[in-house]
């Protein structure tokens, strides 16, 4: 192949090249409020490795909310950093949401305040606005992944249909 072709058919082939990664990875990661909105480990076709959550960071404490894979519900992981010659502490909790679905943000908010809670039996806050300035943008942000959640809910591969020559041989 001459060179007057070569640089052609290379950016032809890194075009193709890209293209196709970005139909394989569809990552996507935005701010909403002050809030990250992640969506990460989505395949065609198969959510199995699919991460959705927004999180948010002080200097206080690290908040990640994710959705259930079926949005009916979700969990919180709080990491409240050492403060006030306090070692800080973890707070995961996992719950569903109610039935029929109340105000779904407000039952999250709840878990987050329950967890400052906890930390406050042990710890000092360093700030006692600290649980209103994490939740700041929180009603927008939670709105975002909610909508994500209904719009793109995860989908994964089919089962296998059952062979219906394999039969259980145990008793043979």
């Amino acid at each position: 192949m001459s060179t007057r072709f070569l640089l052609p058919a290379v950016l032809t082939a890194a075009g193709l090249l890209s293209c196709a990664t970005i139909a394989l990875a569809q990552d996507s990661a935005i701010n909403v409020a002050g809030w990250n909105l992640a969506d990460v480990g989505h395949k065609p076709g198969d959510d199995s490795n699919r991460l959705v959550s927004i999180e948010k960071a002080l200097p206080e404490i690290d908040l990640i909310y994710r959705p259930s894979e079926s949005n009916t519900g979700g969990s919180i992981q709080a990491e409240f950093k050492p403060q006030n010659n306090c070692a800080g502490m973890s707070v995961s909790s996992g719950f569903d949401f109610d039935l029929p679905p109340a105000d779904r943000a407000a039952q999250v908010r709840k878990e987050v305040h329950e967890a400052f809670a906890d930390f406050a039996k042990t710890c000092r806050m360093a700030r006692p606005d600290m649980e209103a300035t994490l939740m700041a943008g929180f009603s927008e942000a939670f709105a975002a992944v909610d909508k994500l959640m209904v719009d793109k809910p995860n989908v994964y591969p089919k089962e296998p249909a059952d062979d219906a020559n394999s039969q259980d041989q145990s008793n043979t």
